[in-house]
C-alpha cells in the first residue's frame, strides 16, 4: 500500500474551510440588482435569504450567484442540479459579465469595509487549529473556484501563513481534471479530495483520487443520504489530513 508521502490532500474553501454564504449572498445580490440590471437594490427579505441558502448547494463557482438571485426575481425554484443547469444553460452568454460583476463587487467592498468583509467570511469552528498545524506542509492544498487572493486575504486575517501556491483556483475546469495535473506536475501518485458539491467529484481522473464528502457545507441531504459517497464530519477532518 502506498504511503502518505506520495498524496496530496486537497481542500475545497467554501463550504470547507470557510462559511462564505453570507458573503456571497451580499456581493452576488449587489452585482445583480445594481451591477446587472443598473438599478438599487431592494430591501433584502427572510424570505429570499431563505431561497438563496436553499439553492446553494446547486452552484460551482462565482458568477453561478447572480443566476440565483435571477432565478429567484423569476420565481424559479430550482431543485435539482439538472434544473440549474438548464437556467445556466439559457444564461450562458453571461456567464463571463456574470463573473466580472462579481467579483468586482466583491473587490469594492472588501476595499471598501474589510471589516464587514471579513466578518461575513467566517471559518468554520476548529478550521483555524486545522490549518495552523498543516501551514508547512506542502501536501495540503486548498483548491477552490474562488480567486486565490480572497483565500490568501481571509487567512491572513486569520494569522495563518500559508504558501501562495498552495492556494489553486481551478476557475471552469472540472476539479477532478485538475487535480490530475497537480499530480503530473508535483509527482504524487494519489490525492485525498474534500469538497462539498458532489458534481466536482465527476470524472475519471487518470491517477486514484479518493473524493470525501463535507457533511458540515453547503450540502443536500439527499448526497449525504444516497449513501453513493464517502463523507466525513467537521470533527473527522483532522484525523485524515497528514498531521
Amino acid at each position: 500500500m502506498a504511503g502518505r508521502d506520495d498524496t496530496l490532500w486537497f481542500l475545497d474553501f467554501d463550504g470547507v474551510l470557510c462559511d462564505s454564504l453570507p458573503e456571497c449572498y451580499a456581493v452576488s445580490r449587489t452585482a445583480y440588482w445594481t451591477g446587472f440590471l443598473g438599478i438599487p437594490e431592494p430591501p433584502a427579505s427572510a424570505a429570499d435569504q431563505a431561497e438563496f441558502s436553499r439553492m446553494r448547494p446547486l452552484i460551482r463557482r462565482g458568477a453561478d450567484y447572480l443566476l440565483l438571485h435571477l432565478a429567484i426575481r423569476e420565481g424559479l425554484r430550482l431543485e435539482s442540479q439538472e434544473a440549474f443547469d438548464s437556467l445556466a444553460a439559457r444564461e450562458a452568454e453571461r456567464d463571463g459579465l456574470f463573473h466580472t460583476l462579481f467579483y468586482r463587487a466583491r473587490s469594492e467592498l472588501l476595499e471598501r469595509d474589510p471589516g464587514r468583509w471579513f466578518a461575513l467570511n467566517p471559518l468554520y469552528p476548529g478550521i483555524a487549529e486545522i490549518l495552523l498545524r498543516n501551514r508547512r506542509n506542502r501536501a495540503v492544498l486548498i483548491l477552490s473556484t474562488k480567486e486565490a487572493p480572497f483565500i490568501l486575504e481571509i487567512l491572513g486575517h486569520h494569522r495563518i501563513e500559508w504558501e501562495a501556491d498552495r492556494v489553486l483556483c481551478s476557475g471552469k475546469e472540472p476539479k477532478l481534471r485538475f487535480i490530475d495535473r497537480v499530480l503530473a506536475d508535483r509527482g504524487a501518485a494519489r490525492a485525498v479530495f474534500v469538497d462539498d458539491q458532489v458534481d466536482h467529484f465527476r470524472g475519471t481522473p487518470e491517477r486514484p483520487v479518493r473524493c470525501v464528502l463535507a457533511d458540515w457545507g453547503y450540502v443536500r441531504s439527499q448526497w449525504i443520504n444516497r449513501g453513493k459517497y464517502e463523507t466525513i464530519s467537521l470533527t473527522g477532518l483532522p484525523a485524515l489530513l497528514p498531521a
